[in-house]
Parts: structure tokens; sequence; C-alpha cells
């Protein structure tokens, strides 16, 4: 590993069995991602942060530290924040997760080059693997991909490129097209890790959902005049009982409720992040090989309400 790595790729996730054996899920991919790497030669880092930590279960972390093989430790480091920053910053009792914010501490804290925000059941397909090691990414901007569900129930055991380039392992879905290319945002947004930090992240100041952050990041992107492409790639999803294109036709409205927020129409708002965004001066502590606490502090709690970081985007097309 070099000090400033190629690549940093930034998840967030609990110990607490999401969608059913959350962490076998994860582990598999991230190997899985990390050999994809390691094969073309870029150096990378994986930044877990693990938001709201389950009383009395494993850590996260410590799970993938145990199954993931040793020669991966080097890639990977775990922030594990302070389960009292959910409740002191979510305005919805009912949202479980702040899913957004929890990136922004490990987009924050990101060392590499390129920073990659993206979730722990996707799966980099060797193409992606070959246009990132291209060199030819251009900083300033931001680059989209595709997203391919597999079927449910694909024997993901054992991960390989034939099984998930095979057309007969997929799930029918609309691509992605120009002026925002959204779609499954929050699976794949990639860019160079100064601009990502001059837009300030994802927003936190609507604190009310988790669906629909991820499209409205491309719009804040967008709206500051930063160009959006498709990476002409695609990543893979391990579909599972709670992914919103199978959940969202069987959970009731509480369900809904506490897993994605209350319903968020108007994305073309942007925002202004206040400048310590991704608990930035919040205290940290290291706690274990590879693992560090994100301490609570009132000092790195933002205002309930402060709509003068809320404007209107001033950008043609936004709903094409």
């Amino acid at each position: 590993m070099t000090d400033t790595p190629f690549l940093s790729i930034v998840v967030t996730g609990r110990n607490d069995d999401y969608g059913g054996q959350f962490a076998r899920r994860f582990i598999r991919a991230l190997t899985f991602n990390i050999e994809q790497l390691a094969n073309q030669n870029l150096s990378a880092e994986i930044l877990l942060v693990e938001w709201s930590p389950v009383p009395g279960r494993r850590l996260l972390a410590e799970e993938v530290l145990t199954f993931l093989p040793p020669w991966c430790h080097k890639w990977f480091t775990s922030f594990i924040v302070d389960s009292r920053y959910q409740e002191a910053l979510s305005l919805n009792p009912n949202l479980g997760y702040l899913e957004y914010i929890a990136k922004n501490v490990g987009i924050r804290r990101a060392k590499g080059h390129l920073i990659l925000a993206t979730n722990t059941d996707i799966l980099f397909s060797s193409a992606l693997i070959s246009k990132m090691s291209a060199g030819q990414l251009i900083d300033g901007r931001v680059y989209r991909a595709n997203r391919i569900d597999l079927k449910l129930g694909i024997d993901e055991s054992r991960l390989h490129n034939d099984l998930l380039d095979n057309p007969n392992n997929h799930v029918p879905r609309t691509p992605i097209k120009p002026p925002l290319y959204a779609g499954a945002a929050g699976d794949f947004i990639l860019l160079d890790r100064e601009t990502l930090k001059r837009l300030r992240g994802f927003n936190e100041v609507y604190r009310m959902a988790r669906f629909g952050v991820d499209h409205n990041f491309l719009i804040k992107a967008r709206s500051s005049g930063i160009p959006i492409e498709d990476i002409e790639a695609p990543v893979y999803h391990i579909s599972h009982t709670t992914s919103f294109q199978v959940a969202k036709h069987i959970a009731t409205p509480k369900q809904a409720e506490r897993l994605w927020g209350s319903k968020w129409h108007n994305h073309n708002v942007i925002y202004d992040n206040p400048e310590e965004w991704g608990l930035g001066n919040a205290p940290v502590t290291r706690i274990g090989e590879r693992i560090w606490q994100i301490d609570f502090d009132w000092i790195s709690v933002a205002p309930l309400t402060d709509l003068r970081r809320i404007v209107l985007a001033d950008v043609p097309e936004l709903n094409c």
C-alpha cells in the first residue's frame, strides 16, 4: 500500500443481518472486489463506516477481519460511529439509519486520489476494473455506472466473472441516461477526492430519508458545473429480500419508513453542508486492529434546521 492509494472505496453497514446473512454477503463481495483490483495492481483502501452498531452484537468490522483473507487486511479500515449520533442528527424518528451521513464520515477521511461511494453488495465487473486501470479517468467530473441486478437466489458462494457477465443471471433494468445518469446512484458514484471534498459530500441538511439522497448529490454536482458521465462499464448487485427493488413491493408503510425514510419528491433542491461535514470535528479513538471509534460530542451535531443552506438549483433539464 502506498500512502496515497489510487482508489478509496467507502461503504457503510453494521452487523444487523440486513437482507439476511449480511456479513457473509459483504465479505464475499469485498474479497471478490479486492482480488479484482489486486490482479490489475491497483492500490486501494476500503473504508467501512459502521453506523450506530447493534448493542450486544459483535462489530461488523471484527467479523470482516476474522473472515477476510489475511493478505487483504492491509486494504481495510473501519470507523465505528457512536449510536448517539443517529438519535441526535435524525429529523425522522422512524428512520433507522442515516446512510449518507455515514458515507460522508468515510469520504472525509479517505486518502485515495479517486473516491468511490458504493454499497456492500456491489461487485465490480472486469470491464470496470479495466476502465479504472486504463489511466483515462478525468478529474473534476462524476462517473456513474449501470447497475445490473443479479437474480435472487444466485449462487454467490462461487463468484467469478463468467457468472456475473452471463445475461441469463440478470434482471432487466432501465439503463442510466443523460444528463444526470441517475438510477441506483448510491451504488456507484466515483470522482476525484478534491472535487468530492469541494462539494462536501452528500446532503446533511435534509435528514428525513435515505432514498433520493444519492440522486440529490447528482443535482448538487451538476448545478456546481461538474460534468456527469457514464463510465461505460457495469457493476453487479447481489439481490436480497430487503433491497429496494424487491422490498418496495412487499414492505408495510412502517417497514418502508424505517428502511428508507419519508418520501422525498423534490430532489431538485441543492444544499450547502457545514464546513465540518462528515463529523469532521468529532473525537476519534483507536479501539482495535484497523478499527477506529468516532466518539460522541455535541459539538459535531449540526443544527436541526438551517434553511440558509438549502437553495433551489438553477440547472436546465433536471427532470430528464
